[in-house]
Formats: structure tokens, C-alpha cells, sequence
């Protein structure tokens, strides 16, 4: 049963002040949809576009501020994977048909467009689109080809949320089935399974990833909420059904393949082992010398682990 229709609610956070409620438009809202999800491009104040996910009915509707108006696009990427249907959340089977679901804007190019990156749930794979051809429904029909397909997170990971950090470029999104949060560095070409990470996975207090954001301070929050068990079973009351997580973003994608620091400590890694590969080949050749070794001989020792790394 639909009480309201679907609309936009904007605040003036400094004040709490209503600023506008923009209902969307009849023909825009369709029997089945729901909107789960909204992304929110806004480094031009009077140039705020909001693009929401229709996951019932496979579209995206998109706002101007400026103009007040919006506007309904459609797309095949947006539909949910018939191979994809099938979830599996703390003993819980069940199907889901959700489409367009998962929706993150990366920082704005030089033409102040960003590149929105979204997924059905109900799905594997990971899409794109520049924002350029969003803003203007002609543009976005008369392009079909402005939307790619980017890759595969792989078998049994179905994916909600996402967000983009755009300060590091970095997409984090949920990963229902397993219950954890993942994450792909957007400056990597290819989105491939070895180039995605994970932030955190865990059977307990994981369980269904339910929203993902990254605040101004760097932030990684994530809310887990257990909601297929309250659909498909009963909560236990005596246990935390909802958590809030919260780290910072640098920490959250350490040592993962997300991770931007330069790990001089895997450098150091390998150094040391290379020294203690030459120590152990001069105590066999001259048993009765010393284990001290010439730099040259580190140096060509590193240099074979290297090549044999890189092969």
C-alpha cells in the first residue's frame, strides 16, 4: 500500500530548515517501484542533480535543483540477472528480483561530470556511466552505448549498496551473501576479482550490509540491520540485531587491494627475506665462514626474487 508517493525532501542542515519537497510525477512512479537508493551530485550547489534507483522498476530518476524537474531513464543495465536471484543470508534461502540497486558518484572531471557506478542486486556485475549523459533524458536515450559493463565481483556476490569515497576513488559496496563490505580502487582499469578487497566480513555482526557512506572527515560508516531474518524467520531479541561500523577510510582499506599508501614494509619484507636466502647459500657453500655477505650478492639475490615475483 502506497500512503505517499515518492518524493524528495531537502534540508538546510546548518538551520534544519524544509528548503523544497519535490513529489515525483505520476508518470515516473510505476506500479511496482521502489526507490532504495539515491545519489546525490552537488560540488555545484545550484547545479545538484539526485539520481534515484528504481529497484521494482528498473530505472533511474534523475533531479535538477535548478530546473525542479526530473526525469526517467531507462536501460538494460538497470535490470536485475535471472542467474543472480538466488540469496542465501545466515540459513535463509530465497529469491530476490531487485534491479537497479547499488548507485555511487566518484569526484567530478574537469567538465565538473561524474561517473555514476551502479548494479542490480540481483546481479554480479559491476556498470557505468558519465553523468554528462544523464542530466539530459535525450542524451541518455540517443546514447545506449554511454553505459559499460566494468566486470564481475564473482559467483555468490550479489551486491546492495555502494558509495564512492571521492577522495581516494575508492567503491566500497556490501556483499550480501557473504556478509561483508568490499571495496575496488576506481583508478584501477580493470575490474577484475584479484583487484577487489575485503574491508570486513564477518558471520555474526555482518549480517546483511545495509547502507555505506563516507562522511566528510574520511569516515567509512556501514549499518548492518539482519533484515532477511526478520522477513524469513524472527529476530532474537536477547541479541544486537543492528550495528553501526565506523573507520577511518585510510585504516578500513590497509593492506587490502584498495589499500593507496606505498607499503614500504612489504619492501622490507622481501629485503630482509633476500638477505636471509644469501646467508643460508654462503653457510652451505663455506660452512666455516662468515655469514656476512657483500652488498652485490644482496643485491643480485633481491634482484632473481623480483623477477621471479613478477613472472
Amino acid at each position: 500500500t502506497t500512503k505517499y508517493p515518492p518524493s524528495l525532501i531537502i534540508y538546510d542542515l546548518k538551520t534544519d530548515n524544509l528548503l523544497r519537497k519535490y513529489v515525483f510525477p505520476e508518470d515516473q512512479v510505476k506500479q511496482d517501484s521502489g526507490f532504495a537508493n539515491i545519489a546525490i551530485e552537488d560540488t555545484d550547489c545550484d547545479k545538484t542533480y539526485a539520481y534515484a534507483g528504481d529497484l521494482g522498476k528498473p530505472a533511474i530518476v534523475v533531479y535538477s535543483w535548478e530546473k525542479n524537474d526530473s526525469w526517467r531513464i531507462t536501460h538494460h543495465y538497470f535490470n536485475p540477472d535471472p542467474l543472480a536471484c538466488d540469496f542465501s543470508v545466515k540459513g535463509h534461502n530465497f529469491s530476490w528480483t531487485d534491479a537497479i540497486f547499488g548507485l555511487g558518484l566518484s569526484a567530478p572531471n574537469a567538465d565538473n561530470f561524474s561517473t555514476l557506478y551502479f548494479h542490480p542486486m540481483a546481479s554480479y556485475n559491476e556498470f557505468s556511466v558519465s553523468t554528462e549523459y544523464l542530466r539530459n533524458q535525450t542524451v541518455a536515450d540517443d546514447n545506449f552505448d554511454a553505459f559499460k559493463l566494468l566486470g564481475s565481483r564473482g559467483p555468490n556476490a550479489q551486491s546492495s549498496v555502494s558509495f564512492v569515497d571521492r577522495k581516494t576513488g575508492v567503491l566500497f559496496y556490501s556483499l550480501v551473501n557473504l556478509n561483508a563490505v568490499a571495496c575496488w580502487r576506481t583508478s584501477n582499469n580493470k575490474y577484475l576479482m584479484k583487484n577487489q578487497g575485503r574491508i570486513y566480513m564477518n558471520e555474526e555482526t555482518m549480517v546483511y550490509p545495509t547502507d555505506i557512506k563516507v562522511d566528510y572527515e574520511d569516515n567509512l560508516w556501514i549499518l548492518s540491520n539482519r533484515l532477511p531474518i526478520w522477513m524469513y524467520g524472527k529476530l532474537d531479541l536477547n541479541e544486537v540485531n543492528f550495528r553501526v561500523f565506523s573507520a577511518p577510510v585510510v585504516h578500513a582499506i590497509s593492506h587490502t587491494a584498495c589499500d593507496i599508501t606505498p607499503r614500504s614494509d612489504i619492501l622490507e619484507k622481501f629485503v630482509n627475506k633476500a638477505k636471509n636466502i644469501t646467508k643460508d647459500i654462503v653457510a652451505k657453500v663455506k660452512p666455516n665462514s662468515s655469514t656476512t655477505t657483500k652488498p652485490i650478492t644482496v643485491l643480485l639475490t633481491l634482484s632473481c626474487l623480483v623477477r621471479f615475483l613478477a613472472t
